[in-house]
């Protein structure tokens, strides 16, 4: 992918191109299967600069309707499944000399929301389900000359906070389940960089996480509600960059990442003076049945101007519905405008859309294989997703 370019004035255009756009002109991927938000992401480390912040928020509105619902209960009417969402991030950098630098992060890495209203008949299944989480980590590179570059080992920790909430419509009134965890994450890569190329390339291991959420579950009409516990992994992950100057005023750049999808099958949630959480002690639950996936993207900046450069790119979402959920594969393509009135501030807006694939859904039986006294089934066709983003960044 990377071009040879003359070491004369063609190097020294590109030299100032790989300064104002660099990586962090490269825009967000967007979602990646599951409840990845598409945040687990540290390429602001390689900043160039002594010191820089930067700070964004995406607005996600996945519109997935599920239709020609049926189950133990009879048929239901069509409802939007999914809701709108607003993802937050910020990091600053900083360069300790030539080779070594470090990374702040808040990141909210993990995220799943849908919303089916009290109109449709399986309101004992699920009113609203929100999965939320936070990342605050720190993530340290140290590098050394080889070959025409440098050579990057980068390690970082993370301390992290999930949560879920399950509303159901239940014996005349609200259950609502609330539980929650803190853990700590790492992760571990390497690096490698041209400057005078624009040219970077890392590879970087997610760990998994363990959970063991605790909360209660409280319905409307009783007076207190009931200690309860359950256990979640979310998965590790690696994933492959790549970034070059192509051509004098343009830079491509492209990324694979798997996920280990699969620790997220079934995740009952029992009262705390069950000793072993099963199915058969539970009184809520988070069932997912999810599988292994890949995300795949590829795309190209273009600097117009000293000021105005443009990206574009396509993704490629492997879903991680493993026919039980409704996340299916997505294709999304993108557009970020890049403004930077000078050298030391940086203005990206992004925009998405993209195509959430159609299928079918069962969850008449459990990831666990035990039937489903709360089971439906739906269909549901090709549905339209879109994000806006609006990101800025400040160096010193």
């Amino acid at each position: 992918m990377a071009v040879r370019f003359d070491r004369g004035s063609q190097l020294a255009f590109l030299t100032a191109f790989s300064f104002s756009v660099g990586l962090t002109a490269i825009p967000d991927a967007g979602l990646a299967g599951g409840f990845d938000q598409g945040e687990q992401d540290w390429d602001f480390l390689f900043q160039q600069k002594t010191v820089a912040a930067e700070a964004g928020v995406r607005y996600i509105n996945p519109q997935r309707n599920l239709k020609s619902i049926t189950g133990v209960a009879g048929p239901s009417i069509n409802v939007r499944e999914t809701e709108a969402i607003v993802v937050p991030r910020a990091s600053v950098a900083a360069r300790f000399g030539e080779h070594f630098g470090c990374l702040g992060s808040y990141r909210e890495p993990w995220g799943g929301h849908a919303n089916y209203g009290t109109a449709w008949t399986y309101i004992f299944s699920a009113i609203q389900q929100h999965f939320t989480s936070k990342d605050i980590g720190v993530t340290c590179s140290a590098g050394m000359k080889v070959g025409m570059g440098k050579l990057h080992v980068l390690a970082g920790v993370s301390y992290q906070e999930i949560k879920y909430m399950l509303t159901q419509g239940i014996g005349g009134g609200i259950l609502t389940t609330n539980v929650g965890d803190r853990g700590v994450a790492w992760r571990a890569g390497v690096a490698y960089e041209i400057p005078e190329y624009a040219l970077l390339a890392s590879l970087i291991y997610n760990s998994a996480v363990n959970y063991r959420m605790t909360g209660t579950v409280k319905h409307s009409l009783a007076p207190f509600g009931v200690p309860v516990y359950g256990n979640i992994t979310m998965p590790q992950s690696i994933e492959l960059k790549f970034r070059s100057g192509v051509a004098p005023g343009w830079l491509a750049f492209g990324s694979v990442k798997w996920t280990n999808w699969n620790v997220a099958g079934m995740s009952p949630i029992c009262p705390t003076a069950v000793p072993v959480c099963t199915a058969g002690f539970a009184v809520s639950g988070l069932a997912l049945g999810w599988q292994d996936s890949w995300t795949v993207t590829i795309g190209a900046v273009h600097q117009f101007t000293d000021m105005i450069s443009v990206a574009g790119n396509l993704t490629w979402d492997q879903g991680a519905s493993g026919g039980f959920t409704s996340q299916t594969d997505t294709w999304m393509a993108g557009l970020t405008a890049i403004v930077m009135p000078n050298e030391n501030v940086e203005i990206r807006a992004t925009g998405t859309v993209g195509i959430m694939t159609g299928g079918t859904l069962s969850t008449m039986v459990l990831p666990n294989g035990l039937p489903n006294p709360a089971g439906y089934v739906a269909t549901f066709g090709d549905d339209f997703i879109y994000t806006l983003g609006l990101n800025g960044v400040i160096r010193f």
